[in-house]
């Protein structure tokens, strides 16, 4: 069973209860709007569901209050920040901020972060330079869940790519994916629904497929297109992780089991369109790509062809409109850390 929560609640219960664990106000908002998004893009997985163990990392000391985002390399065109531990979400918007001040004298930027945590929905900074005309490129590392592909211990993270290009009077295109095929808080949702998965999306520690929710959290996730997404995502870790001086493959901490900070990294790009030429031209070329594939005949039981984000734009409309879905399971233990910290816990408009 679930109930429905308008985005503005969601946002409101999530920044009061981290303001009251000490939270800096200013990065409290920031985290609830993060999580906030997700929830509203229809990725759940990715939304309120991670607050409870947000605040059991921040208890144990694995994400600090006040986020330090330090500048530790420079260039016209790059930055290199340190977040010291602090909120991925926060250090993102703070590196994405600084790199579309750079492509706007630059042309295309890029950067990177270092000892931060996890940031959330990639396309929340891919996002960030479209109303700038500017393509945005976001991506991060993350606690082992993938076995490099023939293998069976858990290396590599979900490890997304998120590419995003703005568009004149279409949606503009917003690829974010993960390198397996489901992120793990998805099949964290089906156990807390108790629903089965199906055996592309996770396998016992053996490697065996699985459709047993418990039993894929505790073993392996599947490489998205076998050994194409076990290679993107080392491509990923090495962007993320290796570049930038951060922690990759089985060095980074479990987020869900956390025992040490964990120095996840990001890696982000910004390009202007300016610097290839006339903007306008650009989008209006992603408008005639778009309404072509749109155009395009369906396949046998397809209803409709959809560009990369249309399904998530479709979801803040009508989420926006209706509220967002949260399990029982889920409401649960938000109520558990509303009681901990003597916040009201969400209120639902709707069963």
């Amino acid at each position: 069973m679930e109930a429905f929560y308008r985005p503005s609640e969601i946002a409101r219960f999530t920044r009061e209860l981290l303001v009251t664990a000490g939270v800096a106000p200013e990065d409290a908002a920031i985290v609830a709007d993060n999580l906030t998004a997700a929830n509203k893009r229809g990725v759940d997985s990715h939304g309120i569901v991670r607050l409870p163990v947000y605040l059991g990392n921040l208890e144990h000391g694995h994400v600090t209050k006040k986020t330090n985002c330090e500048i530790i390399h420079e260039t016209p065109s790059s930055v290199l920040v340190d977040a010291h531990d602090g909120w991925g979400s926060v250090a993102g918007t703070f590196t994405l901020n600084i790199l579309i001040e750079k492509a706007k004298k630059t042309g295309v930027a890029m950067g990177g972060v270092r000892r931060s945590n996890h940031y959330g929905i990639a396309a929340y900074y891919g996002m960030m330079p479209l109303k700038y005309d500017m393509i945005g490129l976001s991506f991060t590392n993350a606690s082992p869940m993938m076995a490099p592909w023939g293998g069976i211990k858990p290396y590599f993270g979900t490890n997304p790519i998120c590419i995003t290009f703005p568009a004149k009077k279409e949606r503009p295109v917003v690829y974010d994916g993960a390198t397996t095929v489901v992120a793990r808080g998805k099949i964290a949702l089906h156990q807390k629904k108790g629903l089965p998965i199906p055996d592309t999306w996770g396998a016992d520690a053996q490697g065996r497929p699985t459709t047993d929710p418990n039993v894929a959290l505790n073993g392996l996730l599947m490489p998205m297109s076998t050994y194409k997404g076990s290679g993107l995502a080392m491509a990923v870790d090495i962007l993320c992780g290796v570049l930038t001086g951060a922690a990759f493959g089985d060095h980074i901490a479990d987020f869900y089991h956390m025992v040490r900070a964990p120095n996840i990294g990001h890696f982000f790009g910004v390009i202007d369109l300016r610097a290839f030429g006339d903007p306008e031209e650009f989008k209006a070329k992603i408008d005639e790509m778009t309404q072509a594939i749109h155009a395009q005949p369906l396949a046998y039981g397809t209803e409709r062809i959809y560009m990369p984000g249309e399904i998530e734009f479709d979801f803040e409309d009508e989420r926006e409109a209706n509220g967002c879905p949260i399990p029982d399971a889920v409401y649960g233990e938000l109520v558990e850390c509303a009681r901990r910290y003597n916040v009201t816990p969400p209120q639902p408009i709707r069963k």
